[in-house]
């Protein structure tokens, strides 16, 4: 509708103007109403900026970073590299993806390149960044106290003053080239699932303990059809958004048409902005994060939400309803996307033709005297045959068979199991020469062997040389495989020395700690040498890796 003024101009002209000069007008219009379209449309398509930064005092920040950005070009990813100290601050709020490389000096320090870069955006009350996307990779050395806390500092800062992580933090000590490899490749993989998603069927889905037997786990195998010329390596993973629980979408469905029926109208319109299907598909509804919290605070009647409790949507609606003058909107504005899970591929793709296999465990945990399901395994355990998966394969470019000649351990108890699996199938397939050994572990051999016929027709067939198992609740005293470590130290130690490849999977808390401290004793008291100089020249060489969680 035209205001009065305007509406009076408009008919005035009407009826003043000749019909070629009305023919003339609208041709103007369709025409300026074409090219504003297409105006739209190219802003649209307008590339996002991906910056990398860096902090440095003795240099490596700097190398790393142009060691970074050089990799970076060669997989054609449009990427601008600036030192702090000539970066705009102003420029961080028109930032779309933003990389930090940062070192640590003196007492915990930012460099002094990056001074003025931490002054700001620790200083500045009304900074808020909730269209950034970033990550930090820490430099440091763990000799000294204040361990990579210049980047920890930023990390943090920047998620509370709603920058999204998209990766972790990286922290890195001073052999820093492999987790350096590590963060830069998840930044790769990031790029690239974007526009790389797989719609996959799946076929098989079971669950490999014997809980009739009295297991306490549920883990299960799942096989995923997949479209031809799917491209993987044994150690790679694949990336899956799960799903929301129905439940969980018509709670909240129901309280919104409840309190805010017109606003919920409005977003029914248009399928992909339909409130059913963002909570199905794309809302995080459940383990709400602080940032999320902080910024619902600002919209609620209450301001009091506890920080330390994991809240879901529906929760916090109910007991913080939102101020009247809050918006549907608002809220949605705000709302953090689901991030995908990665899991492990437990197949080969010699072997298992044109079919994806996972392991995952469904993960439950109390809360609020209730048992409830990880998210993610939860949605997993759940397919049935027939049903559509989309993922994206996560290509781990580090955690990697060596050549078919050399000898490999294999540390994978409980789902750890997952990538060897994929190993040995491919080792076997490609007819190897290494030697292989495998520790594997879990709580009873009747109940929680996962992939037992598998494993020990390997044995049986000599794929594996070595097969060590430890069951640590069949006995009164507990037995674990860092335990069948020490047992075996004398032959463990005289492979690693010879050139063996050490593989770790699995739980990062406690089980990859320990193993790794046993590793270190059997090192220092078998080979009477440094643990810590031998694993980093282990690391160095490529011989030393891990894939924990």
């Amino acid at each position: 509708m035209l205001s009065e003024s305007n509406n009076k101009i408009f008919f005035k002209l009407i009826q003043e103007s000749s019909q070629e000069e009305m023919i003339w007008m609208c041709g103007y219009i369709s025409g300026l109403l074409f090219y504003k379209k297409k105006d739209f449309k190219e802003i649209k398509k307008k590339e996002k900026k991906i910056t990398l930064v860096y902090g440095t005092e003795t240099g490596n920040a700097k190398n790393l970073a142009f060691d970074i950005y050089e990799k970076a070009k060669k997989e054609k990813i449009k990427i601008k590299l600036i030192n702090l100290d000539q970066y705009c601050l102003k420029d961080l709020e028109k930032e779309d993806y933003f990389f930090i490389i940062m070192s640590t000096h003196g007492e915990g320090n930012p460099p002094s390149s990056a001074k003025s870069f931490f002054d700001f955006i620790h200083n500045n009350k009304n900074l808020f960044l909730n269209n950034l996307k970033y990550s930090v990779l820490a430099l440091g050395d763990k000799s000294y106290t204040y361990f990579c806390k210049a980047g920890e500092d930023v990390d943090k800062r920047l998620y509370d003053i709603g920058a999204i992580r998209i990766i972790p933090l990286y922290k890195c000590d001073v052999d820093y080239e492999n987790q350096a490899n590590k963060w830069f490749f998840e930044i790769l993989n990031f790029f690239k699932k974007k526009n790389k998603k797989i719609c996959g069927k799946i076929l098989k889905n079971i669950i490999l303990n014997n809980q009739e037997k009295g297991s306490n786990k549920e883990i299960h195998h799942i096989e995923i059809l997949v479209p031809n010329k799917i491209e993987y390596s044994p150690g790679d993973s694949i990336g899956i958004f799960p799903e929301n629980p129905s439940i969980e979408r018509d709670n909240i469905i129901e309280y919104i048409k409840k309190n805010r029926k017109k606003e919920f109208e409005e977003y029914q319109y248009e399928e992909k902005n339909k409130i059913s299907y963002l909570l199905k598909k794309k809302f995080n509804i459940l383990f709400l994060s602080e940032n999320f919290l902080k910024k619902y605070s600002f919209l609620s009647e209450k301001k009091n939400i506890s920080f330390n409790k994991k809240w879901k949507l529906i929760d916090l609606l109910i007991k913080f309803p939102m101020k009247n003058e809050s918006s549907l909107k608002d809220l949605i504005k705000i709302i953090e996307s689901i991030k995908p899970r990665l899991y492990s591929i437990s197949s080969s793709p010699k072997v298992h033709k044109n079919v994806i296999h996972i392991t995952v465990s469904r993960h439950n945990f109390q809360l609020n005297e209730k048992t409830v399901y990880g998210h993610c395994s939860d949605f997993l355990s759940k397919l049935k045959i027939g049903d559509k998966l989309s993922f994206f394969i996560y290509k781990n470019k580090i955690f990697k068979l060596p050549n078919s000649d050399k000898n490999i351990i294999l540390i994978g108890p409980g789902t750890g199991i997952a990538p060897f699996r994929s190993f040995l199938y491919e080792r076997e397939a490609i007819k190897a020469t290494g030697r292989n050994w495998l520790f594997f572990g879990d709580q009873h051999f009747d109940t929680d062997f996962l992939y037992k016929t598998e494993i020990l027709n390997w044995k049986k067939k000599g794929i594996l040389y070595r097969l060590i198992l430890s069951f640590s609740r069949d006995q009164e005293k507990k037995i674990y495989v860092q335990d069948k470590i020490w047992i075996n130290r004398m032959e463990f130690f005289s492979w690693i020395k010879n050139g063996a490849y050490v593989y770790i999977c699995g739980n990062k808390i406690p089980m990859s700690i320990d193993v790794e401290k046993m590793i270190s004793r059997v090192i220092e008291k078998v080979g009477r040498c440094d643990s810590q100089l031998f694993i980093k020249k282990m690391k160095k060489e490529g011989r030393y890796l891990k894939d924990v969680y």
